[in-house]
């Protein structure tokens, strides 16, 4: 079976109260084809924090994880053609990172297996683009229900 996949706009991360006490993260993705609706995805602290500061362009002093993988690949000459997000399984979402390396007239595609925090903190290192299977959209919701009208801007990001 084929999966079909639509574009997605990144929204941005924003912490969250599970259950009113444990703090946590939601990233959200808008797919492209899904008449406004927005996917959330819970993430940890750290790679939120990555992602919002690649958003941000802040630069720490030293590499952090991301974005030492992505100078590893620049380093090797392999790009990052895309982040696809492709599954649920197991109350988890999974996601593929695909590189794409040119040498000697031929090109080589490798499909690496991560988590979606992680291929998309490396996709907003990367410039590359962000696709969200079809099948997801089911566990998409309306805008209204995620986001306060205050909190409809990257202003309210996270880590500023």
């Amino acid at each position: 079976m084929k999966i079909e996949y639509t574009k997605a706009e990144l929204l941005g991360v924003y912490p969250i109260r599970i259950q009113g006490l444990i703090p946590g993260f939601v990233m959200l993705l808008r797919g492209e084809e899904w008449d406004g609706k927005i996917l959330p995805i819970y993430i940890g602290s750290a790679e939120a924090m990555s992602i919002s500061w690649a958003l941000r362009g802040v630069k720490p002093e030293r590499p952090m994880t991301h974005d030492l993988l992505v100078s590893i690949l620049g380093t090797l000459g392999i790009d990052v053609e895309k982040v696809t997000i492709d599954a649920m399984i197991g109350n988890i979402y999974t996601a593929t990172i695909v590189l794409k390396k040119d040498e000697n007239e031929k090109t080589s595609r490798f499909y690496i297996d991560a988590r979606p925090s992680d291929s998309v903190a490396i996709a907003v290192r990367t410039g590359a683009p962000i696709f969200l299977a079809n099948i997801l959209e089911k566990y998409a919701r309306e805008e209204e229900e995620l986001l306060p009208p205050e909190e409809k801007s990257r202003e309210n990001d996270i880590f500023k």
